[in-house]
């Protein structure tokens, strides 16, 4: 099964999507160390993003933009993206990050759609 068929993987993603950033960086991080192939970097991504949005609600910036720069090279490695806009992401998140420098917690939004 491709780890995006993995129903931990939707739920993850649905505590990515809401904004819960501790449960979906704890849900990715098991899925990463079960992931093969071109999965690792394809879950790399939300991993890290999530961490990273984890840091920003702890008020750790540095923390954060490391994690979330992570995810922005992550994103540069994916092969096969499963259907989501990761381009989009990548953006959103580093919009993200320029806030997270500036100190604002405007623009923070990072979601994952699919791509179209």
């Amino acid at each position: 099964m491709d780890v995006i068929d993995d129903p931990r993987f939707r739920a993850a993603l649905a505590h990515f999507e809401g904004g819960d950033w501790l449960e979906a960086s704890d849900a990715f991080e098991e899925l990463f160390f079960e992931a093969v192939r071109d999965e690792v970097e394809f879950v790399r991504v939300f991993l890290q993003i999530a961490t990273g949005m984890h840091h920003v609600s702890r008020g750790s910036r540095n923390a954060a933009v490391e994690r979330l720069s992570e995810g922005v090279l992550a994103i540069e490695r994916v092969t096969n993206d499963r259907g989501l806009d990761l381009g989009a992401l990548r953006e959103d998140v580093l919009r993200a990050m320029g806030e997270i420098r500036r100190g604002s917690r405007v623009g923070l939004d990072v979601r994952v759609r699919e791509r179209k």
